[in-house]
Order: structure tokens, then C-alpha cells, then sequence
């Protein structure tokens, strides 16, 4: 976590998001309506804090120093792996394009129940299905600086990006990881990957893991947790990369 605090710590802006981001303010904005939420509320992830008027009662945590100076409101330095809150003290909470820079994120959904209270909403939105290659910048890397094996899997990105491609893969795992769940209680999976934390290539080059939105979906499923986004089975076996929205369940 040094080495990863070290590298967002940097004075290089892209590396802690986004300048802009209408879509995710749009749609955070938009549940916060739909769901009546007054907060407070949570995000994981804020970066400069660019989301900070999408919600009401607003505390935004974030890995990186530098990037909090520049944010306003309330923000807090903090892993999302191990939050300094209390058990249930926010209403709402969201994180976007942040959690697949965690190295572990199964903790950081345990934290996202813990700290979230009865009936509470999360919007989840990571970068979903993080590339293997991206640490390297394959995709903005000229063929003449890369080894052969580098030059083929390069050669091969078109290809494993087609919808086709990665459907014929996904399917079986979504339908191997169903079956499972009905065996029993199902923990969060993920694909660890080698990030680049000494310089920024590109998008998800320094990304921790990989994540299926089917794998999200279905951990809180069966903790019982109402899947507002994908209510059926049918709309979470065909999730790609849409954000994923979530309610904890009341105290029983």
C-alpha cells in the first residue's frame, strides 16, 4: 500500500482521474433522486472531489493526498480496504473508476456493508474487465519499442475486445459461478493483475485487478441484498459495463 499510496501521491494529475465526469454525476445525481436519499453520504475513490454536490451530506475518502489539497468539502485520506467510520453511517454511497486500483477489493465490499446502514444504497461502478496488457500499454505503445511476444498479443487486441470474443469465455464462468452460489455463500472474485505503479502508460494501466460485474451482482444477491440495477437473473448474466446498484437489506 506504500508503494501504491507513493505513486497517487504524485504530482501528475491523471493519475488521480478524470477532470470531468457528467456521466457518473448524472447518474449518481439521478439514484439520489430516485431513492429519495438525504444522506449522508459516501464516496470511495473522489479523487479532486469532482462529485461532491451529486449527493447530499457529502465525505469523500481517497487514497491520495495530493489530490484531496485540491478537493473542497469534507474529505478524508483513507484506503478504502479499511475505513475510519462507524458501523452503518451513511445512507448512500458510491465509488466510480476506483476500486479496481485496490488491491484487494473483496475487503473493500466488506467495508461497503459494514459502513453502509439498513436499506442503504451503493452505486458500484469500477472499471469492469481490466485488461492483462494494460500495465504494459500495449494499446499505446509503437510496435518498434516491443519484443515479438509483446507484438502478437498487441496484434491480438481487436480481437480479445470483440464482444463475440469475450462472451464465448464469460458465459461459461457467469453460469460456473451460479451454480456455485446456489452450493453456497459465494465471496467476492476477482482477477489480480500486475499493475504499473512507476509510471502512468494509460487507462487501467496501474489496475489491481479485474473485476466481472456478474461477480459483483451476485455476492450481494445472496447476502440478500435487492439488486436495484439488475433485478433479474436474466439482466445480471447480460451485465457488461453499466454501473451496479445495490440496497442492504433491513435489520432483522
Amino acid at each position: 500500500m506504500t508503494l501504491a499510496r507513493r505513486f497517487y501521491d504524485s504530482l501528475d494529475r491523471v493519475r488521480w482521474g478524470r477532470n470531468e465526469s457528467p456521466e457518473a454525476e448524472r447518474v449518481t445525481a439521478g439514484w439520489v433522486q430516485r431513492e429519495t436519499i438525504t444522506g449522508p453520504s459516501l464516496e470511495l475513490g473522489c479523487g479532486v472531489g469532482l462529485l461532491a454536490g451529486a449527493a447530499p451530506g457529502y465525505v469523500g475518502v481517497d487514497l491520495a493526498y495530493g489530490a484531496l489539497r485540491l478537493a473542497t468539502g469534507r474529505m478524508v485520506q483513507a484506503s478504502m480496504e479499511e475505513l475510519p467510520f462507524r458501523d452503518g453511517s451513511f445512507r448512500f454511497l458510491f465509488s466510480w473508476a476506483a476500486i479496481e486500483h485496490v488491491p484487494h477489493p473483496e475487503l473493500v465490499m466488506r467495508e461497503i456493508e459494514r459502513v453502509l446502514g439498513p436499506r442503504g444504497v451503493a452505486i458500484l461502478a469500477p472499471a469492469w474487465h481490466c485488461r492483462p496488457w494494460a500495465a504494459e500499454g500495449l494499446e499505446f505503445r509503437s510496435y518498434r519499442e516491443l519484443s515479438a511476444t509483446q507484438r502478437i498479443r498487441k496484434a491480438l487486441i481487436p480481437l480479445r475486445n470483440a464482444l463475440a470474443w469475450r462472451a464465448m469465455f464469460e458465459a461459461p464462468r457467469r453460469i460456473s459461478r451460479e451454480v456455485r452460489a446456489l452450493r453456497r455463500l459465494p465471496e467476492f472474485e476477482y482477477e489480480r493483475l500486475e499493475p504499473d505503479l512507476v509510471q502512468y502508460r494509460g487507462t487501467d494501466s496501474d489496475a489491481f485487478t479485474s473485476m466481472d460485474p456478474h461477480a459483483t451482482i451476485l455476492y450481494f444477491a445472496r447476502r440478500r441484498w435487492e439488486v436495484l440495477s439488475h433485478p433479474t437473473i436474466r439482466s445480471r448474466m447480460l451485465a457488461r459495463s453499466e454501473p451496479v446498484v445495490v440496497r442492504k437489506p433491513p435489520e432483522t
